[in-house]
């Protein structure tokens, strides 16, 4: 069996991308799916297809470091190349016009979206609606998007949402290579059954500590920490230490979501590939918690008598 072969098909399926208008109901679709028809959890089951086969890739084939890090610069480039469209603002639309095809004929119906969209108007709750997360996502890119003036404006809005969903997924897949391809030097892929990087851990403590920061504040946190040697997990290996660190701060410690909710860390991939990777952007991200660090500590120490 070519493994390598299914997980190139596979993760090639999963990264191209393709967006349509049809102009008989102005709705949009992404890769042929209804915009409406896509939430967070759409893209679960395509991750875990391509996390078995990687799994049998890396356990049958060869070079497997090489590989993983193809895969890293693969799926990270087209996270680039999304995130260059700025599809945070309805700039998207003048940057991506070209790339966007109209079509007439269609193998199914969209639901209507004009009671969800009075729904946004008048200013429903997100709490008391199924769709709170596009909903929170519109609110907070809303000056960017015209305020959603017309029902297009919703339609636009609605296809840069899954396209979060969508980049966001990326990143979790990214993350998840990435903290295997940070100890793929020292791990035996061939007796592997992998269940350690793919289960999350089950023995999570009720009463863990909780964290005042966003969950990407965190990863920048405990990088400080552990690069400056305040945290010591494993001192003879510097890949187990990092993959160790990523583990205790799953298992251990709650963080601040959006809605300043105390949530479970979970899994912590994708926000510490993202601090700690070379191929990262968040290098300005860091250099700025360390500034917002300082000044704590700075007042901190100004407020201490002699």
């Amino acid at each position: 069996m070519n493994y390598k072969y299914r997980t190139d098909q596979a993760v090639n399926e999963f990264v191209e991308f393709k967006i349509d208008f049809s102009k008989i109901y102005n709705s949009y679709l992404f890769n042929n799916k209804w915009t409406n028809e896509i939430d967070d959890y759409y893209y679960s089951e395509k991750i875990k297809n391509i996390k078995i086969l990687l799994h049998k890739q890396l356990k049958y084939g060869h070079k497997q470091a090489e590989y993983l890090q193809y895969l890293l610069d693969f799926i990270w480039n087209k996270v680039d190349y999304i995130e260059d469209y700025k599809f945070r603002s309805f700039e998207f639309f003048e940057l991506f016009s070209d790339k966007i095809s109209d079509i007439t004929s269609h193998d199914s119906i969209p639901a209507s979206n004009s009671g969800l969209y009075e729904e946004y108007k008048i200013g429903s709750s997100s709490e008391t609606t199924n769709e709170h997360e596009l909903f929170d996502f519109l609110r907070f890119h809303s000056s960017r998007m015209n305020d959603f003036q017309t029902e297009i404006d919703f339609e636009k809005g609605r296809l840069l949402f899954v396209l979060s969903i969508y980049t966001e997924a990326l990143k979790d897949l990214h993350g998840f290579i990435y903290s295997i391809h940070m100890d793929a030097e020292y791990i035996d892929f061939k007796s592997s059954d992998f269940e350690y990087f793919t289960i999350p851990p089950k023995n999570i403590k009720e009463n863990i500590c909780h964290i005042n920061l966003n969950k990407k504040s965190v990863a920048h946190f405990f990088r400080i920490l552990l690069e400056e040697n305040f945290l010591v997990f494993d001192e003879k290996n510097e890949n187990y230490n990092r993959l160790e660190l990523k583990r205790f701060v799953e298992n251990n410690f709650t963080y601040q979501n959006n809605k300043n909710q105390r949530t479970s860390i979970d899994t912590f991939n994708r926000e510490y590939s993202e601090v700690v990777s070379p191929s990262s952007p968040e290098v300005k991200a860091h250099k700025k918690f360390i500034d917002e660090f300082i000044l704590k500590l700075q007042n901190r120490k100004s407020r201490l008598k002699d």
